[in-house]
């Protein structure tokens, strides 16, 4: 008897081990994980950001002789003319200004800076200041390009080629 109850007992144990390691064998089978995983990227696109020259410039040359004469014009978006004629005493200067908005279709701020080149600096200053140096989507700023005679023209007529090269760099 003693052996009939100690093969019970022990088949009674097997079977939990049985159970047992079939749990968890079939917790571990059915598990399983899954992974996605990979990259993104993003390319830049022209289109989103654009800067542009608008309207008709203005100009003052009330601070020059009446013989003094300018011209500014935008020949397209991006390019803009100024001519400047008939300077003749040290200090006389003639300023033209430009609208400028920024035509991104996205919401993009563009800071704005400009350099000046100047063929004859010994007889010309030019200058330039911008009313506002960033401006967001859909807002308008303004440039003004002053060219100023700073020496006593003698004998020969002077001429200069001039430049003021602007940059719209786009701000996040």
């Amino acid at each position: 008897m003693r052996n009939d109850k100690h093969k019970k007992g022990l088949v009674i144990v097997l079977l939990l081990i049985a159970v047992l390691v079939l749990g968890v064998g079939y917790a571990a089978i059915t598990s399983v994980t899954l992974d996605i995983n990979g990259q993104a990227a993003a390319t830049s696109d022209d289109e989103n950001f654009d800067v542009n020259f608008v309207g008709t410039p203005t100009f003052d040359k009330m601070h020059a002789n009446s013989d003094a004469t300018i011209v500014a014009a935008i020949s397209d978006v991006h390019k803009a003319t100024i001519q400047v004629t008939n300077l003749k005493k040290v200090g006389d200067y003639v300023t033209a200004t430009y609208d400028i908005e920024n035509v991104s279709p996205e919401e993009i701020i563009a800071q704005l800076s400009a350099n000046v080149s100047n063929s004859n600096s010994t007889y010309f200053d030019v200058s330039y200041e911008f009313a506002e140096d960033a401006i967001a989507k859909g807002e308008q700023t303004t440039i003004t390009v002053k060219v100023e005679l700073k020496k006593v023209v003698v004998g020969d007529d002077q001429t200069a080629d001039i430049e003021v090269a602007i940059t719209a760099a786009p701000q996040e």
